[in-house]
């Protein structure tokens, strides 16, 4: 069983919001990523937001996780942008139970060998979370703590020309509209069905865990895309 967002940094003082979910994929399995990524060139970019899930279809008791994505590349090996990914929890009567949130500023925008996966790594701005009222102020991360960490995405559907913008997809509260996806040829995309992975973050009460991601590395895919879509532009 895994604990994702909520759980993978504050399981031990806010236990009742991680919800333990099954992992989607193994690493190196059918989802894997490729690892290592070199530049994705001058000029590239990947923008997007997608709804994501630990299994094929949305999950009611996994809650609504979101990853926004606005990665520019900036020399050969610098990226600039930001990444947040945000994870809504719900009580079993639907009520509102939580919402932790992970800003990243982006680091590094590179694409596999094979072409087969783009990896967006940064480190980590801010973690932050609101409960209901009458909850207790949890604990919160020093403020020296950035690590780094990754996301990856398959790049195995080719963009057609001439896109356009891509509508809000209207199903995870608080998290705004759709960006853009762009136009033009040069490109790959990601829609429903596409698999991305997180390498999570470490555990920032304990200063000894060591780092779970890499510059430029793409994470194992973890999640499969349920809504919204993501675009890499070259």
């Amino acid at each position: 069983m895994r604990k994702l967002l909520m759980g993978a940094v504050v399981a031990t003082v806010v236990s009742t919001l991680a919800v333990p979910v099954a992992s989607a994929a193994s690493s190196g399995g059918a989802g894997g990523a490729g690892g290592a990524g070199g530049p994705a060139g001058p000029g590239a970019g990947l923008r997007g937001q997608v709804g994501l899930s630990p299994e094929a279809t949305t999950v009611p008791e996994f809650g609504n996780l979101t990853l926004t994505v606005d990665a520019h590349a900036a020399g050969r090996h610098g990226a600039s942008g930001r990444a947040t990914l945000q994870h809504e929890f719900f009580n079993p009567d639907g009520s509102w139970q939580g919402t932790v949130r992970l800003d990243v500023d982006v680091d590094c925008l590179a694409v596999t060998e094979d072409g087969a996966t783009a990896a967006v790594t940064g480190t980590v701005r801010a973690l932050t979370y609101d409960v209901p009222p009458g909850t207790p102020e949890q604990p919160r991360p020093s403020a020296d703590w950035h690590p780094e960490t990754g996301f990856s995405f398959p790049l195995d559907r080719p963009a057609a020309s001439g896109s356009g913008s891509h509508p809000g997809t209207g199903s995870h509260p608080g998290t705004g509209s759709h960006p853009g996806t762009g136009t033009g040829t040069g490109g790959a995309t990601g829609t429903v069905g596409a698999r991305v992975g997180w390498s999570g973050v470490p555990n920032f009460n304990d200063p000894a865990a060591p780092p779970v991601a890499e510059k430029c590395v793409a994470p194992a895919a973890d999640f499969y895309v349920v809504s919204g879509r993501y675009r890499l532009k070259r």
